[in-house]
């Protein structure tokens, strides 16, 4: 019985390690893959209009309640790192607009994006690694929504020339979770729910601000075909 135990104390430490790494490939490979390729101006339309019902309701139904519950377990001032995220995300993008000039900016708006996207995504390896786990069905339904993010915000208008440059962009959600396996026994217990709080105020951000479509834009029809399949999902894993 001992022995027993101990091998499926090692194979789930085993795969404590193995699934974060195998799901902050994935992510990488996506973020590569969007910098290189450009895709069809409807086929856009329908894949942001889907991913906007997916994220919406999985901030609302999943990631809200997770971070809540564990966030009143430790201070309530680790709900600032919600509108921290939001805020943060808001002023830079808005400064870079206010103080440079139209031959600057779009030089400007690709270092932003290029460097918070870099910051962002190494949080977001680390926060794969605190939900896998925190659980298996919990790290795959914060995946979803998270590879399409990135796969959105990566996508370029044209395909990206510098291989190099997006596969050391690429490599920030790889890197964010080897470190969080690495130093896990000393990150305490309020930081990884800041880093939670981080991901979900500029998340939430980037889905309010770019991806729903407003008014003729986008395709009702994905939307709520994101919202509902992602909310039957998410309902579901309450019950297993």
């Amino acid at each position: 019985m001992g022995k027993d135990l101990l091998i499926q104390k090692n194979f789930l430490g085993v795969m404590d390690v193995l699934l974060p790494l195998g799901l902050a490939i994935a992510v990488s490979m996506t973020y590569y893959y969007s910098n290189q390729y450009s895709i069809k101006k409807e086929k856009g339309k329908r894949i942001l209009s889907f991913s906007a019902g997916v994220a919406i309701v999985y901030i609302l139904l999943e990631l809200f309640p997770v971070f809540t519950e564990g966030a009143l377990g430790i201070s309530k001032l680790v709900f600032l790192s919600i509108p921290g995220g939001f805020i943060i995300h808001h002023i830079i993008e808005k400064e870079i607009y206010t103080h440079n000039r139209r031959h600057e900016l779009i030089r400007m708006l690709s270092l932003e994006e290029n460097v918070f996207s870099f910051v962002y995504h190494m949080i977001i390896g680390m926060v794969i690694v605190f939900f896998i786990r925190g659980g298996l069905i919990e790290g795959f339904l914060f995946f979803v929504p998270v590879g399409l993010y990135t796969f959105l915000s990566m996508l370029p208008a044209s395909p990206h020339r510098s291989r190099w440059k997006a596969i050391v962009l690429s490599s920030s959600t790889l890197i964010g979770t080897v470190l969080a396996i690495l130093f896990w026994d000393w990150i305490p217990v309020w930081f990884e729910f800041v880093l939670v709080g981080l991901a979900i105020g500029v998340l939430l951000f980037t889905v309010i601000r770019h991806h729903i479509p407003f008014g003729r834009k986008g395709r009702l029809g994905y939307f709520t075909a994101g919202f509902v399949i992602y909310s039957a999902l998410i309902v579901l894993s309450w019950y297993i």
